[in-house]
């Protein structure tokens, strides 16, 4: 097979990159044991203040996946939507019972989350054709949250380099924890106020995350000394191997680029995206895939990636 992929392809390794992530939460926090005490800050290491830390846990909650023929669901052991998710539908049963198995899942772990789904798992085409799952499971007490744009591109031969370097700019590979904790800053800082339960899960990730070999990466961007933008790289294999080669990691799924409030609108966004890219084919992958939100679009379509389909997040109303 070539470099290129036609748009089912596409979409199967965006929603199969998306749900190996997910997936793989719960073997990167699971064990972990740290101890969280009320008031105590992430240590300011002159990047800005510390962020107080979620209330004490002494025995963290293990995480869990539900795995069935008609969906999977991940629940990563933390109080977040962010990271317990549903994925998919498949069909082979109705779908009344996937949501009764979906909400008995999380509902054992007193868990909020949301139910994703691409264009070959129920946004789409969904498991029967013409299905509009998002819509059927607004009869299930569902709404429509996030609606974002899948995005495809072929890494051979696209253009990474940053066409004027930023002045200041210091964009690093994460290789311990100290850098984890600046990434997970970057991404709680997100919510208003920061969302503890993100540097819960990084905190208890740290380890794996750190880990040579891992299939996560993430990079975290310094302008002029101080924390200011992030991203991750998770990798998979497309299952489709170049001629003589066997199976390996050759898609790159781009996540969580985000740049705190005060860095904002100076390109570091797009820089970080390059950046995250050119691991990527360093790491040995010939293709890139994302969900891009209304914003990141712009940012996106600009580094060459182009349209593959639609993917909802469903959210529980009641």
């Amino acid at each position: 097979m070539g470099t290129a992929m036609n748009i089912r392809e596409m979409q199967r390794c965006i929603e199969d990159n998306l749900a190996t992530r997910l997936a793989g939460q719960v073997a990167l926090v699971n064990g972990g044991d740290m101890i969280y005490r009320p008031g105590v800050a992430v240590p300011d290491r002159g990047n800005g203040p510390g962020m107080p830390m979620p209330p004490e846990v002494t025995q963290p909650e293990q995480p869990a996946l539900l795995e069935r023929p008609d969906v999977h669901a991940v629940y990563a052991g933390v109080a977040s939507d962010t990271f317990n998710k549903a994925f998919g539908y498949r069909g082979g049963v109705p779908l009344a019972d996937t949501v009764a198995a979906v909400r008995s899942f999380f509902d054992q772990h007193g868990a909020p989350y949301t139910w994703w789904l691409g264009p070959l798992s129920g946004a789409g085409d969904g498991a029967e054709q013409g299905a509009n799952i998002p819509a059927a499971l607004a009869t299930h007490g569902f709404a429509v949250g996030e609606v974002e744009t899948g995005m495809y591109l072929p890494l051979v031969n696209a253009e990474l380099e940053e066409p004027a370097p930023t002045p200041g700019l210091d964009i690093r590979v994460v290789r311990d924890a100290a850098g984890v904790a600046d990434f997970a800053s970057v991404l709680a800082a997100n919510w208003n106020p920061p969302d503890g339960e993100v540097l819960r899960f990084y905190r208890r990730a740290a380890p794996a995350l750190c880990s040579p070999g891992f299939a996560a990466t993430l990079l975290v961007a310094y302008q002029d000394g101080q924390l200011a933008a992030a991203a991750e790289v998770y990798r998979t294999a497309s299952g489709h191997p170049t001629a003589g080669d066997t199976a390996s990691l050759d898609v790159a799924g781009v996540y969580n680029v985000c740049t705190l409030e005060a860095f904002r609108r100076r390109g570091l966004g797009t820089a970080v995206t390059r950046a995250a890219l050119r691991h990527a084919v360093q790491a040995g992958c010939r293709h890139a895939v994302l969900q891009a939100s209304g914003d990141g679009y712009r940012v996106y379509a600009r580094l060459g990636f182009r349209d593959a389909g639609r993917f909802v997040e469903c959210v529980p109303v009641d």
